[in-house]
């Protein structure tokens, strides 16, 4: 009798167990599994039209800091572990350093009204984080370097469109008509980004038999034949390149909620390579930027 009762307690604690140990790995595969989320946040860089002098231009004024603050408030519902910036890896002990001060005077920096310490900065430091982390790869490559060629016409046109749409928010941003906030919402509309992402990765490749406006710190022989589509190669490889910084800060970390702080342009071109990663989903900034 008691021989009997002792197998049964033995199967019904190794089945008890068998089924802990399921639940822990099926745990364990979803957690594997699970994406990790990314918010691409477009932006333009603010240090380049501070103007003291001009209330909406003035970043270090009330009305904007205020502003900023709003920002970094909308983003910080998306709760994210993590907060990457427009700046080389090869500058994170110079983040680092700022990072864990007090304070400091942004003016003292080339670039301290920048979105870098803008935003950033504030939004790792509300969330509890460590630093904010640098992704950029930089390239020696502008809009204007696509200078001549056959169907030269259908670049310069498109450009001029989008420079124009660019201006014209801007403009009104600069004006005080727009905050922030509402800013940053319309830099990331859809259209915005997909317009950006055809000037930089479509309609040069019309252009052939062209030149560069400048060839210095270019890593790579062009071949002038297809001028456009090399265009194109270099804004592709420097994105690839930070998408490469990206991944791999957000594999050492193991974070799941991420916020990248970029430039407009790159939006489109790394949401387009996030979706093909089943690893990532791409968040729209404007789920949190819109006041609700």
């Amino acid at each position: 009798m008691n021989n009997t009762i002792f197998k049964f307690s033995t199967r019904v604690l190794l089945f008890s167990l068998l089924i802990l140990f399921t639940d822990c790995y099926s745990y364990a595969q979803e957690e594997e599994n699970e994406k990790a989320e990314i918010i691409i946040l477009g932006t333009l860089h603010f240090s380049q039209f501070h103007d003291p002098e001009i209330g909406p231009k003035n970043f270090l004024g009330d009305r904007r800091k205020k502003e900023f603050e709003n920002v970094v408030d909308k983003l910080s519902l998306f709760e994210p572990d993590l907060v990457l910036v427009e700046r080389k890896p090869s500058k994170q002990s110079t983040l680092d350093s700022l990072f864990t001060l007090q304070s400091f005077d942004p003016t003292a920096l080339s670039d301290g009204l920048s979105e870098v310490y803008q935003i950033g900065f504030p939004l790792a430091k509300r969330n509890q984080l460590e630093t904010v982390y640098g992704v950029d790869y930089y390239e020696s490559v502008s809009q204007s370097l696509l200078s001549d060629g056959e169907n030269i016409n259908l670049f310069k046109e498109f450009l001029a469109d989008f420079r124009n749409v660019g201006r014209s928010v801007t403009s009104r941003f600069l004006k005080g008509e727009l905050s922030i906030s509402e800013f940053l919402e319309i830099l990331n509309k859809p259209d915005n980004v997909e317009m950006s992402h055809r000037l930089f990765f479509n309609i040069p490749a019309y252009v052939k038999n062209g030149s560069f406006s400048s060839y210095e710190g270019l890593q790579q022989q062009i071949d002038t034949a297809y001028a456009g589509a090399e265009f194109i190669s270099l804004f592709y490889e420097r994105n690839l390149k930070i998408y490469s910084n990206i991944i791999n800060t957000q594999l050492k970390k193991r974070s799941r909620r991420i916020v990248l702080i970029i430039g407009q342009t790159h939006v489109g071109v790394l949401e387009n390579i996030f979706e093909n990663n089943p690893s990532f989903h791409a968040v729209s900034p404007i789920e949190y930027l819109r006041d609700k």
